[in-house]
């Protein structure tokens, strides 16, 4: 008889088949969430105390125009402020998105701000189907493929994905990537990792994976095949989209590593090692619920990719993870490291292969993600330190 694990195992790709997707039951989940997003915000203003930080949106611009959103929107309208010595200056935020919202917006002519909205709830209804599509194809399972969007659309901090920052592009880019390369399309794999960086620097590491899975599926001596070279050196383009934005800012700026150098000056972000995430001034100075908050997350995140392990999680998915936290805990700041973790979709992979192992925990599951996302949209709106 099979171990847990081996029965978890995924079905090769080159035989997978897709099996029939229910519309139905995925719009119903994708509406759900937002609408529970939209009634926690909506009732929790009239009721909850505000933080320090309220108000930062103008008025009728929608409740989640807080934080970056702004700065988002900004971008979008007026573009790229290159002075290091600006307030404005947000060369840290990636193109990519800003401009497909300026694109949608038909350049400017309509409100930014409206628009942003509608690019990020479309992108992700397409991060929705394509997980839905990869978890399909790699298990063979409908009903897990489900639960691994429902605990997308549910986990902590998913409504950043419904206003303006740039994980809503960034999530179906990196699904479509990785799930391109287990399918041998290696160069819409590297397509989509190029747009990736292009829309958040963390895409580079995407690199990795797909380097892993042409070696996994070409062996050592997949180089010396043309086909072979020519799909490894699709598995290099991730560099390409942030390279681009670095001859950008060296045309424009005449400082190709402007993006690092703000990075650094604006949020605190620079490498360290990993261990120096607890020192004095990176955690232990903030209170003790973001302290517990974001602490949980790095622990739950590590945990999950090591469950994945045990469960045979593909390992272009779980190499992707490890690499995504590592560069998240090694940048000495605790700032949004939540929101950063959301992008990593292997960990709604394991939950749902959890739940399928464990079908009692199902629910609970989902009703504790639930919950953490009703808390986290609420300091979100109410605003209070929640970026």
């Amino acid at each position: 008889m099979p171990s847990p694990a081996e029965s978890e195992a995924p079905c090769a790709p080159a035989a997978a088949t897709l099996p029939a997707m229910d519309w139905r039951e995925l719009a119903i989940a994708f509406l759900g969430s937002r609408a529970l997003i939209w009634l926690v915000a909506g009732l929790s203003l009239t009721i909850v105390g505000k933080g320090a930080y309220f108000g930062q949106q103008t008025p009728g611009e929608g409740w989640f125009m807080r934080w970056d959103a702004g700065l988002f929107r900004n971008l979008a309208t007026h573009g790229y402020d290159l002075n290091p010595r600006s307030p404005a200056n947000n060369v840290s935020f990636l193109p990519l998105y800003p401009l497909l919202v300026y694109a949608v917006s038909l350049g400017g002519r309509l409100k930014p701000w409206l628009t942003g909205y509608l690019v990020s709830w479309a992108c992700l209804w397409v991060a929705c189907v394509w997980l839905w599509a990869a978890v399909a194809r790699e298990w063979k399972d409908a009903r897990l493929a489900t639960l691994a969007v429902a605990f997308l659309l549910y986990s902590p901090v998913s409504f950043f994905f419904s206003t303006l920052y740039s994980e809503a592009l960034f999530l179906p880019l990196a699904i479509g990537c990785l799930a391109s390369a287990r399918r041998g399309r290696w160069w819409t794999a590297g397509l989509l990792g190029a747009l990736a960086s292009l829309t958040r620097f963390i895409g580079v590491v995407l690199v990795v994976p797909l380097c892993w899975q042409w070696l996994e599926s070409a062996g050592p001596a997949g180089w010396r095949r043309k086909a072979g070279r020519g799909a490894l050196l699709a598995c290099l383009l991730p560099l390409a989209g942030f390279l681009a934005y670095c001859l950008y800012l060296w045309i424009r700026s005449g400082d190709p590593l402007l993006y690092f150098h703000m990075e650094n000056a604006d949020f605190g972000r620079r490498f360290a090692w990993f261990y120096l995430l607890l020192s004095r001034d990176a955690f232990s100075l903030q209170p003790a619920f973001y302290q517990i908050w974001f602490g949980s997350t790095v622990a739950v995140a590590f945990g999950l990719l090591l469950a994945g392990v045990l469960f045979r999680l593909p390992a272009a998915y779980t190499i992707y993870g490890l690499a995504a936290l590592g560069v998240y805990i090694s940048a000495r700041s605790v700032e949004a490291l939540p929101r950063y973790c959301s992008v990593i979709f292997p960990l709604y992979i394991v939950l749902a292969l959890v739940a399928r192992r464990w079908p009692r925990a199902s629910l609970p599951l989902l009703a504790l993600s639930a919950a953490l996302l009703t808390l986290s949209t609420i300091l979100y709106v109410n605003g209070y330190w929640f970026t």
